[in-house]
């Protein structure tokens, strides 16, 4: 009768280490983790594309049957995971900042962070949640409505504090940093380290001043000009004689300072453009100096080169990501595969 009753005990433990270990395999099949992709972004994979409580669901229900009751959950696939489609915090701690959650800014202060976050759900600026964050920026092509207008009337800040044109397209900072960092790879050429640090500014215009060797600007201007021919004048011919224009002391270095008083010699500010650039004009002189720092203007950089002839753009197109209107203000130019 002993054996028995061992034996009986020792099935029920079985059957109770059995069940705990489906229970268990149970689980964690309920969620998963996020995954992080190649430029470090953590997202719920697409077989669960509900995040809610730090982890990845394959619905809400699931998420519920699981024991998360965050009703803040986000169904962002795999493009991006997180409590709102902003900062991948949870609704109850919207506030992103130093690789933390918090529910807002004094909370991060608090906390010993100093950091400047980024809201999610309606604290982020007034854009609804949207975006992803840039930098200090948090980028949303949607959020259009003007907070403060800029002078020369070519666009406005948003309420993220990034430059509207006014074609209705969102700077975006950190697309333009990439595209100047094109140029300098994909041509071989040294763009001013000062100015790649700071070529996504906003509004106002950083005070420094760039400098180039006119050899490496000669090298960015050709490419430019590829296939331009006009009576006779060949592209390569135009960037040699712009460029000694605007090395007004003749000492190999070209400066936005130089560029800038050599340019404004001429009424147009054209220089010797003007058969290629016959619109914009000197809007266009201005553009392909912006790109390597000899030019700096209001608003951003990023909008340019939508004053260029298409066969520039087509040209400039080859060896970096150009980002701006095309044809018309939904055509957002920029090639992110490049």
């Amino acid at each position: 009768m002993k054996h028995v009753f061992n034996l009986a005990i020792f099935s029920l433990l079985l059957l109770t280490v059995t069940m705990s270990c489906e229970n268990e395999e149970l689980a964690s099949d309920t969620s998963v983790s996020k995954i992080i992709d190649a430029q470090g972004k953590a997202s719920c994979p697409s077989s669960h594309p509900f995040e809610a409580c730090g982890q990845c669901w394959t619905d809400a229900n699931q998420a519920q049957s699981g024991g998360c009751n965050d009703t803040g959950g986000n169904n962002g696939g795999g493009n991006n995971g997180g409590g709102d489609q902003n900062n991948n915090c949870p609704s109850s701690h919207p506030y992103s900042a130093c690789g933390q959650c918090w529910a807002d800014a004094n909370q991060a202060q608090s906390g010993g962070c100093n950091e400047d976050g980024n809201g999610g759900g309606n604290n982020g600026g007034g854009n609804n949640g949207g975006g992803t964050p840039c930098g200090n920026y948090n980028y949303n092509p949607d959020n259009l409505a003007c907070v403060t207008v800029v002078a020369n009337g070519s666009g406005c800040m948003n309420s993220d504090g990034l430059f509207v044109s006014s074609k209705g397209v969102v700077s975006n900072p950190c697309n333009t940093k990439e595209a100047v960092l094109d140029i300098e790879r994909n041509l071989g050429v040294n763009i001013d380290d000062q100015f790649i640090a700071q070529c996504g500014y906003q509004g106002n215009v950083p005070s420094i001043n760039p400098t180039m060797t006119k050899s490496d600007f000669l090298i960015y201007m050709k490419a430019l000009f590829i296939n331009i021919n006009i009576n006779g004048k060949t592209g390569d011919q135009f960037a040699t004689e712009f460029a000694d224009l605007l090395d007004t002391n003749n000492d190999g270095i070209l400066t936005r300072n130089e560029a800038s008083q050599a340019k404004g010699s001429d009424p147009r500010q054209i220089l010797n453009l003007e058969p290629i650039f016959t619109i914009n004009g000197g809007l266009a002189t201005d553009d392909v100096l912006a790109y390597v720092g000899l030019y700096l203007g209001d608003g951003a950089l990023d909008k340019y080169a939508g004053d260029l002839p298409q066969l520039v753009q087509d040209n400039m197109a080859n060896f970096t990501r150009t980002w701006q209107p095309g044809v018309n203000a939904a055509s957002k130019r920029y090639d992110s595969n490049k």
